[in-house]
């Protein structure tokens, strides 16, 4: 059995060194301990604030960068919801500056669910508007989630348009990973990713030099909320290491999980 899922890491981590995503990656605690797709259950409202920060040089601790997301979220129907987001500007300890960089809006379908609840299929469709900049990002995914006993398999490949006036870039891509649930009240596993939102240039904007970046994740429930963590490290010219931390809030309203 370890053997087997071992081989299933390794599998996702090659698929992930070959695909190009510049959007957040799809794990969530929330979703993973409900045995849930990448959909918010119908009349669940949440909001969540993500803050990334990255060593870029541990000898030059002044070169330390970070940056701010914050989103909501609600469901509209069983198979349906909607993510909305703000993002503060990546700025170092030195510079100390804040400025919004973009607002961002998501769809999130449930397109295949299987009659045991243990594989689903979503399709997303979101797109990034730069404020001070003049720079747009579209995309569409398809997020696979597999849950297999406490295992939970996350393969999730992206096709994404970043354009401006003057200039547009296609891209495929995606990232993976394999998680364990623990007790239903946390969540601990690994993800590999190539040029996502911790890696990637999308916006002009990164949280790792290199393309490539695996983490760690752990994530655990304290009531209403949820908090969870990745700890990364960029494989290939990489600054030195980050963390991307969020605090998730969620608020009933007539929601049924």
């Amino acid at each position: 059995m370890f053997k087997r899922f071992f081989i299933i890491i390794v599998s996702i981590m090659a698929l992930s060194s070959f695909l190009v995503q510049t959007v957040y990656a799809c794990f969530d605690t929330f979703l993973f301990l409900h045995h849930k797709s990448m959909v918010y259950p119908t009349g669940f409202f949440a909001a969540d604030v993500l803050g990334e920060y990255s060593f870029n040089n541990t000898e030059a601790p002044e070169e330390d960068s970070y940056f701010t997301n914050y989103s909501i979220y609600y469901g509209l129907a069983e198979r349906v919801s909607v993510q909305f987001g703000l993002t503060q500007s990546e700025t170092t300890r030195a510079e100390n500056k804040y400025s919004t960089e973009s607002w961002s809006v998501r769809g999130v379908f449930n397109t295949i669910r299987s009659n045991s609840s243990n594989y689903f299929m979503d399709l997303v469709a979101e797109h990034h508007t730069g404020v001070d900049i003049d720079e747009n990002m579209a995309h569409f995914s398809i997020p696979n989630l597999m849950y297999l006993s406490n295992f939970i398999i996350v393969i999730h490949p992206v096709y994404e348009l970043t354009y401006s006036k003057n200039e547009r870039e296609h891209a495929f891509g995606g990232h993976g990973g394999i998680f364990y649930n623990i007790n239903n009240i946390g969540i601990i596993g690994v993800g590999g990713e190539f040029a996502s939102a911790q890696s990637s240039s999308a916006l002009g904007k990164r949280f790792t030099e290199g393309e490539a970046a695996a983490s760690l994740f752990i994530g655990f429930n304290m009531g209403n909320i949820y908090f969870q963590n990745e700890f990364a490290k960029g494989l290939n010219n990489s600054r030195d290491f980050g963390f991307a931390a969020t605090l998730k809030f969620f608020f009933n309203t007539g929601m049924s999980i």
